[in-house]
C-alpha cells in the first residue's frame, strides 16, 4: 500500500471527521436529508403562484417573498454550515497533495478527484451563505445570476459536479469502468492491513463515514438548486415547476441508487480495528511484559537436589528447585530461583555468563566453551566482565554439571497477574464501550473500557476511559482464580477469539474469566433501541467463545516459533492468528535472546476509533507476529455493523405548479 494511498484518504477524511460534527448535530445525514426535504416543500408554498404583471404587483411583495426564501434556505444552511472548516482545511491538504503528491495511481487520482469534487460543492454553499447574510445590500442581478448558475447544466456546474460524485460512488457503465470508488476503498484498506492502523478506523467506519459525507453533499447540493428554481420564479423568469420536480426526482435517484451501493460495501467491509507496531515501541506505553513466568537460568545439578549429589544427568530436572549452593560457586553470583526449576538440558561443561543490569533479565549473553552462544554477545557492562563458570567433579567419581534450565520464579517478584474483575460501561447512564486497551498497574494487568454516551440512531457523544479497580494481588483479602488470575508453567495459555454481538445489541463491557487451564475473554452486550438510542440495561448478557480442546472441535494452539523479543523484530508484525486459537506465554528463543524474556508481550496501546469514536458491537483478543518472533497479545474492537440501516428517503413531491390560467409569467422590474 503506498504512502500516497494514505495521504489521499487522510484527506477525505480531513472532511469527514468535521462533518461529523455536523451529524451529531442533526443526528444523521438520512434524518436530515428527510428534513431537509420536507422543509423546501413547505418552502415551495411561500412563493406562491406565479406573479402577474397585469395584476399589479407591487415591488414591496416581491421584496417580502424574497426574504421569506432566503430566511428559509438561512435555517436549512444552518444545519450544514459547519462542514465549512473541515472542509477549507481539506481542500488546502488537497492543494498540497496535487503539488507535492508526484503521479499517483488511477486509483489514487479518482480519490483526489473526489475531494476535488466535494470542494466545489462546498465552495457553492459557501458562496449561497455569503449571499443570504448581505441579501438586503445585494442588487437582484447578483441573486439571479447566482440562481441562475446553480441549475443550468455545464459540467463544472452544480448539477454536474453532483453527477460526476454520483459516477464515482455507482459507476453508469461498470464493465467499461469497473468498480465503484466506496468497493475500491475496502478492497485497497483491506489488503493492506497496516492502512486501518494508520487511519484507526475500520474499512466498515471509514466507508460509511464517507457515504455520510457524499450524502450531505448531496443534500446541500439539492437545497441550493431548489432554492435557485424558487428565486427563479419569483423573479419571473418561468414557473419552472416541471424542472423543480425533475431535480427531486434525480436526486431521489442519486441517493437511492448510492443507499443500494453502500449497503453491499458495508457488508463486505471488515468492522475490526486493532493497532499495529508504533514507530518506536516504549515499554509502560506502547508494550508491557509479563516477568519471571519462565526464564533462562543456570544451575549446577548438586544444588537441585537435597541429597547434594551429582548422580544424574541435567535431563533428569524437569521439575525441581534449588536446595542448596555448593561451595559458594555460581550460586552466589546470580539471581537465584526463589521458585520451581523446570525442564534442564546439559549443553556444555564450561562458559562464560553475562550478568545482566537490566532487573527483568539475568543474563545478557552466555558463551560455551564450545562455541555457542545464547543471546546477543557483545561488551559485558554489567560489572565490567563476564564470569567463568566451570563444570566439576565431585571426589573425582561424579561430574557435577552446569544446567541450563527454566525457571518460575516465586510470585512475590514477578509482574504475571491478569484481573478477572468486569471493565463495565454505566449502561444505566446510556454508556456504551466505545474503546479498551489492557494496562498494567502494579503488577496486574487489567482490562480498560473506554465509555461514550449513546444517543439516537447509533451516535455516540463524548467520552472517557473507565478507572481500572487497583488492587495487590498479594493482599489476601483477594483471591486467585476470583479476582485475578496467576500464570503458571500449567496455567499460561489465554484464548484468541474475535466476539460479536446479536443484532440490534451494543457493546457494553469486557471481562477475563477461566475456562479450564486457560485465560478466556468475554464481551457484554446489550440490545438498544437504534431510532432512540436507549439501552435496554436488564438484558444484558455476556458472550463468550467456550469451545476447549477437548471439544468437538478443537481450539488451536497458535505455535511461536523461535520467538526473539518482539521489539527487536526487523519486519512489521502483522495479525497472524485466527478465532478459536489459543497462544501459550513461554521464554523467548534460546539462541536470540537466551530465554530470557517472556513472551508475548502485551500490548497496550489503546484501541479507540479516530475522531469523535465509533459505535461498536464486538471485540476480541489477538495475536501480532512473525515466524522468528514472539509477538505482542493484543486486543480487537469490531465497530457498530451500520449497513441495515442505511437507506433512501426521497422527499415528497413538490406542489402541482399553478395553472396557466393563473396568467402568463410576471416579469418583474430589477433596481
Amino acid at each position: 500500500m503506498s504512502v500516497r494511498f494514505v495521504r489521499t484518504i487522510l484527506v477525505l477524511l480531513a472532511i469527514v471527521h468535521n462533518s461529523r460534527a455536523l451529524v451529531d448535530e442533526v443526528v444523521d445525514v438520512l434524518k436530515l436529508g428527510k428534513e431537509i426535504g420536507e422543509e423546501i416543500i413547505a418552502s415551495w408554498n411561500v412563493v406562491g403562484k406565479t406573479l402577474n404583471v397585469s395584476e399589479g404587483v407591487e415591488l414591496p411583495l416581491i421584496r417580502r417573498r424574497e426574504r421569506l426564501i432566503l430566511a428559509k434556505l438561512s435555517h436549512i444552511s444552518q444545519s450544514i454550515d459547519r462542514l465549512e472548516l473541515g472542509i477549507e482545511k481539506a481542500g488546502a491538504v488537497a492543494l498540497f497533495l496535487a503539488k507535492n503528491g508526484g503521479r499517483g495511481t488511477r486509483f489514487e487520482l479518482k480519490l483526489h478527484d473526489m475531494t476535488v469534487l466535494l470542494n466545489k460543492v462546498a465552495a457553492v454553499d459557501r458562496q449561497m451563505r455569503v449571499y443570504v447574510g448581505l441579501q438586503e445590500e445585494l442588487e437582484r442581478s447578483t441573486l439571479l445570476g447566482f440562481a441562475q448558475s446553480c441549475v443550468f447544466y455545464e459540467p463544472d456546474a452544480l448539477p454536474g459536479v453532483l453527477e460526476q460524485i454520483h459516477a464515482h460512488i455507482v459507476p453508469p457503465h461498470k464493465l467499461l469502468l469497473g468498480k465503484g470508488l466506496l468497493q475500491q476503498i475496502v478492497e485497497e484498506v483491506q489488503e493492506g492491513g497496516t492502512d486501518v492502523c494508520t487511519l484507526q478506523m475500520s474499512p466498515h467506519q471509514l466507508i460509511y463515514d464517507i457515504y455520510n459525507t457524499i450524502a450531505l453533499a448531496e443534500i446541500k447540493g439539492y437545497a441550493i438548486m431548489q432554492f435557485s428554481w424558487m428565486l427563479l420564479k419569483l423573479y419571473g423568469k418561468g414557473n419552472f415547476s416541471q424542472e423543480a420536480s425533475l431535480t427531486r426526482e434525480r436526486y431521489g435517484q442519486r441517493t437511492t441508487q448510492a443507499a443500494n451501493v453502500v449497503r453491499g460495501v458495508l457488508s463486505s467491509a471488515s468492522r475490526d480495528l486493532y493497532r499495529c507496531d508504533p514507530i518506536q515501541h516504549e515499554e509502560g506505553k506502547t508494550y508491557d511484559q509479563v516477568t519471571r513466568l519462565l526464564q533462562g537460568y543456570i544451575e549446577n545439578e548438586v544444588d537441585m537436589n537435597p541429597q547434594g549429589t551429582c548422580q544424574e544427568n541435567c535431563g533428569y530436572y524437569t521439575l525441581t528447585q534449588r536446595y542448596g549452593c555448593y561451595d559458594d560457586q555460581l550460586c552466589t553470583q546470580q539471581k537465584t530461583c526463589g521458585g520451581r526449576i523446570i525442564n534442564c538440558q546439559y549443553i556444555d561443561s564450561d562458559m562464560w555468563v553475562c550478568p545482566s543490569g537490566d532487573s527483568k533479565r539475568r543474563y545478557d549473553w552466555v558463551t560455551y566453551e564450545n562455541g555457542r552462544t545464547l543471546g546477543q554477545k557483545g561488551e559485558c557492562t554489567s560489572g565490567g566482565h563476564s564470569t567463568k563458570v566451570d563444570s566439576w567433579w565431585k571426589w573425582n567419581l561424579f561430574h557435577c554439571s552446569y544446567c541450563f534450565c527454566l525457571c518460575e520464579d516465586a510470585v512475590d517478584i514477578s509482574e504475571r497477574f491478569f484481573s478477572m474483575r468486569e471493565a463495565l460501561a454505566q449502561i444505566s447512564k446510556n454508556k456504551v464501550v466505545t474503546g479498551l486497551r489492557l494496562i498494567k498497574h502494579g503488577r496486574v494487568f487489567h482490562l480498560q473500557v473506554y465509555e461514550s454516551t449513546l444517543k439516537e440512531r447509533g451516535l455516540i457523544e463524548g467520552g472517557d476511559w473507565v478507572p481500572v479497580q487497583k488492587f495487590d494481588p498479594l493482599d489476601p483479602q483477594f483471591k486467585d482464580g476470583v479476582d485475578y488470575h496467576t500464570l503458571t508453567y500449567e496455567n499460561r495459555a489465554i484464548d484468541l477469539d474475535d466476539l460479536d454481538s446479536p443484532s440490534g445489541h451494543v457493546l457494553t463491557g469486557v471481562r477475563f474469566r477461566m475456562l479450564g487451564a486457560h485465560l478466556h475473554f468475554e464481551i457484554r452486550s446489550t440490545p438498544f433501541n437504534y431510532t432512540t438510542g436507549r439501552l435496554s440495561p436488564e438484558k444484558s448478557q455476556w458472550i463468550s467463545n467456550d469451545n476447549t480442546e477437548g471439544s468437538a472441535r478443537p481450539r488451536v494452539k497458535l505455535e511461536l516459533k523461535n520467538p526473539d523479543i518482539p521489539t527487536r523484530s526487523s519486519v512489521p508484525l502483522a495479525v497472524d492468528s485466527e478465532h478459536d486459537q489459543y497462544v501459550e506465554f513461554t521464554n523467548s528463543d534460546l539462541e536470540a535472546d537466551a530465554a530470557q524474556s517472556t513472551v508475548p508481550f502485551i500490548d497496550v496501546q489503546p484501541v479507540l476509533p479516530a475522531g469523535v469514536g465509533a459505535l461498536a458491537s464486538g471485540a476480541g483478543v489477538l495475536h501480532r507476529g512473525a515466524r522468528g518472533s514472539g509477538g505482542f497479545v493484543a486486543l480487537r474492537l469490531r465497530t457498530y455493523p451500520h449497513a441495515r440501516h442505511v437507506r433512501a428517503e426521497p422527499p415528497a413531491d413538490l406542489p402541482r405548479g399553478p395553472d396557466p390560467a393563473d396568467g402568463p409569467d410576471f416579469e418583474p422590474t430589477v433596481n
